[in-house]
């Protein structure tokens, strides 16, 4: 096997720009991204061709990122890492880190750096992070925003000779390689109409910057053993129809979420609360997260699609929402202006979508339904206006020990900020598929 983790030194160094090129111009690349991101595995698709599927330490666990790993790469693999490379959940090196990551999979690294207004200085940089943990493997350094070649040679020339590091090549300091962004990140890949354009003029740049045939055959990968840790599951659930809200509004869904459930036996209907009149007919209902606020009014309006979810709401059958599907479950939504567009009413509280990332609940959390162990993400800028009575049924804590109640609750629906990772969940999960093999069997 074959392949690296690039991993930026901060968050914003380019890293997606880079692994876009590097994906397009090396080809035949099965992709990953560390972490819970959503975004950048939609740019990896559009340029590969084949899912991107998430490696998360902390919601999968080190035997769930195997698993994944060494089941979807092919011939070579592209892991993009989240933030900087030892950034994680607090300052211990196990920190969940893309530094873990490469440790725990032996992924060699290229670090990405930022050559713009540096000199000799660069150099040091570089031998910070071979240094803060030895056993991570860096193998090379890609330089991002050079301003001639001339630069390049002499910062290439300081990290060779001090750090023992190789320097990779670079990116010329160009503009146009930008990629839009807003308040939850990126741009989704389908959103930038220049996209296939723009991955063109990256890729033909770093065709002359970059040393792309050293990487090709630079990046053995030592694999490390790993079993099929659902094996026991496969087909328990077989004859279960889960319908899956997919369309632009809702597309927050990582791709092994829904492999599982496939291995489980379970039959996966997509539809789209925007574009159709009625939910299919399903067991279970599952509203991933996206982007609702953006469209409130095509989903507010759509007055048929939502009376078909309150009626199957009302038959008992069970409705899981997450993040952007708990907002459109929920009685309403106010808008930036101001404005509340009313909505399905599953939980009794409104939504007020702000301009700021709710740090109170950002993160990782552990979530505990009914005695059961589950492992969430939260990313959002909207909160809850106001909170209604109804039951809440998650017990939500953070690692640092801070705690609150989640988890609207009325029949078999239950919807929260929370993304779930099923790996991390599965005994939540087979409590949800046992409640809707129940209804399936009635």
């Amino acid at each position: 096997m074959k392949g690296f983790l690039l991993a930026g030194i901060s968050s914003g160094i380019g890293k997606t720009t880079v692994s876009m090129g590097l994906m397009n111009l090396i080809q035949e690349v099965s992709p990953f991204k560390s972490g819970p991101d959503f975004i950048d595995p939609t740019f990896h698709k559009f340029v590969t061709g084949n899912p991107s599927y998430n490696l998360d330490l902390f919601l999968m666990g080190e035997e769930g990122v195997k698993y994944s790993f060494y089941k979807h790469c092919k011939e070579f693999a592209i892991v993009e890492g989240a933030m900087g490379l030892y950034d994680g959940i607090d300052n211990n090196l196990d920190n969940f880190s893309a530094a873990h990551l490469s440790r725990v999979l032996n992924l060699p690294v290229i670090l990405v750096i930022d050559g713009e207004g540096k000199g000799t200085s660069i150099a040091s940089q570089v031998l910070g992070y071979k240094i803060f943990d030895s056993r991570v493997n860096i193998m090379g350094v890609i330089i991002n925003r050079v301003s001639s070649p001339k630069t390049y040679e002499l910062h290439k020339n300081a990290i060779e000779r001090y750090t023992g590091i190789k320097c990779l090549g670079y990116l010329e300091k160009n503009p146009d390689f930008g990629i839009a962004s807003r308040h939850l990140g990126l741009l989704q890949a389908e959103e930038i109409k220049d996209l296939r354009d723009k991955i063109q003029l990256i890729s033909d740049s770093m065709r002359k910057t970059v040393n792309i045939e050293y990487i090709k055959n630079n990046c053995k990968i030592n694999t490390v053993s790993s079993a099929d840790i659902f094996r026991n599951y496969e087909d328990r659930y077989k004859g279960v129809k889960i319908g899956i809200a997919r369309d632009e509004a809702f597309s927050f869904y990582y791709e092994d979420n829904l492999e599982l459930l496939e291995k489980m036996g379970v039959e996966i209907i997509e539809f789209s609360p925007i574009q159709d009149n009625t939910v299919p007919d399903v067991d279970f209902l599952y509203f991933g997260g996206g982007y609702p606020e953006n469209y409130l009014a095509e989903l507010s309006s759509n007055l048929q699609m939502i009376s078909s979810i309150q009626n199957l709401h009302q038959s008992g059958k069970v409705i899981l929402g997450e993040c952007g599907g708990f907002m459109y479950l929920s009685e309403g939504v106010e808008d930036l202006h101001g404005k509340l567009k009313k909505l399905c009413g599953l939980a009794d509280c409104t939504i007020q979508v702000g301009k700021k990332l709710d740090i109170s609940r950002f993160g990782y959390v552990n979530i505990l339904l009914d005695g059961k162990k589950g492992k969430a993400h939260e990313f959002h800028y909207s909160k809850i206006k106001e909170a209604g009575r109804m039951e809440r049924k998650y017990e939500v804590s953070k690692p640092d020990g801070r705690k609150w109640p989640c988890g609207y609750s009325d029949k078999n629906f239950i919807g929260g900020y929370p993304h779930l990772h099923f790996f991390g969940s599965m005994d939540i999960l087979t409590e949800l598929l046992e409640k809707a093999r129940k209804n399936y069997e009635a």
